[in-house]
């Protein structure tokens, strides 16, 4: 079979390339200044990358780690699943977060954008995703990442996004605890009156001489019989007197009895639900555990210079060769015509 000699197999890839080499080089060399050139800080803005590394911990309650069993407790202080870490995003990632960064540190002012631009809100947003990410790592952690010129304005960037995350997550927080504090506060408070009439009538029963009232009716009624067999008349008189005091007020005494006993156990289930929502109302209570904070970096992260030099070279060394590849082919068919000399063939 006869080999087709317009094959372009790696003896001629070879060949072809001594043949343009001076013009390939030149052309690389060119893109490797160019790339170099506009790559440096007089063109591009180096910035600087500081990190926040935290592990989420579970949504369980403050007040019922505190105020129940160990099992709660051990509850709290266990880092949060993989839910926690997205609902950590989420607050993370969230326009309250954000608005409360950008004017902490003025980043419209920081970021150059004018006041007076169309859509400066827009470029601020762009930016500031731009410049800030937030992801979880493959071990559960929540990282946070920050990019400025300013390697101290990264930092602090995002140090005080990770204090923003307790920050806004209590304040959701605070809303529901303190609906829940209300609600368990009125019923506590309405608990507490009744229990306290319950005792004042008992009280005020237990003044008139009615104190166990099965007691003092057998007791009386004995008495009864005797005075009633002696005919003594004023110990009749007397315990019928007594025995009236118990009809009129033993049925409050034997009520307000049985609903104190009966009470008592529901009084102080609400009274550690009043507990715990006051508790879970006054407390600040940490939604993650900080691994590392950021610090200023030394070393900036953008641009990767010698990457940028390497790429626009590489390009610029395969347009060519194509270029090339495709002129030499246009001649040996006649379509281009040129007077200039054609390189030697090797």
């Amino acid at each position: 079979m006869e080999r087709n000699n317009n094959a372009f197999d790696s003896t001629n890839v070879f060949v072809f390339l001594l043949r343009w080499w001076k013009q390939l080089f030149v052309i690389c060399a060119v893109a490797a200044v160019g790339a170099a050139v506009f790559s440096s800080p007089a063109f591009i803005t180096p910035k600087f990358q500081s990190s926040v590394t935290m592990f989420p911990a579970t949504g369980g309650s403050l007040s019922r780690a505190v105020l129940t069993g160990a099992a709660a407790r051990q509850d709290f202080l266990e880092f949060g699943e993989v839910e926690d870490a997205e609902r950590l995003l989420q607050v993370l990632e969230s326009g309250n977060i954000r608005d409360r960064i950008v004017e902490r540190f003025n980043l419209l002012e920081h970021y150059e954008i004018p006041e007076d631009a169309r859509y400066k809100q827009t470029q601020l947003t762009e930016e500031y995703r731009s410049n800030i990410s937030f992801r979880r790592t493959q071990y559960g952690a929540v990282e946070i990442n920050v990019r400025d010129r300013d390697p101290a304005m990264a930092a602090d960037i995002a140090n005080e996004i990770a204090a923003l995350a307790d920050t806004v997550q209590n304040e959701l927080r605070f809303e529901r605890a303190e609906l829940a504090f209300e609600v368990a506060r009125q019923q506590y408070e309405t608990l507490r009156e009744q229990v306290k009439h319950a005792e004042d009538t008992l009280r005020y029963i237990m003044g008139l001489g009615v104190f166990d009232l099965e007691g003092q009716s057998a007791m009386f009624t004995r008495q009864l019989a005797k005075d009633i067999s002696a005919n003594h008349t004023e110990g009749v008189r007397s315990i019928e007197e007594r025995l009236g005091l118990l009809g009129d007020h033993g049925g409050s005494y034997v009520f307000n009895t049985a609903y104190l006993e009966n009470v008592s156990e529901h009084l102080i289930m609400i009274q550690r639900r009043y507990q715990e929502a006051k508790s879970d109302l006054e407390s600040f209570v940490p939604f993650k555990f900080v691994l590392d904070s950021a610090f200023e970096a030394e070393r900036k992260v953008y641009p990767v210079r010698w990457l940028i030099v390497f790429l626009t070279t590489f390009a610029a060394g395969f347009m060519a060769v194509l270029i090339l590849m495709v002129y030499e082919n246009l001649m040996e068919k006649g379509i281009i015509k040129t007077k200039a000399t054609k390189p030697k063939k090797a």
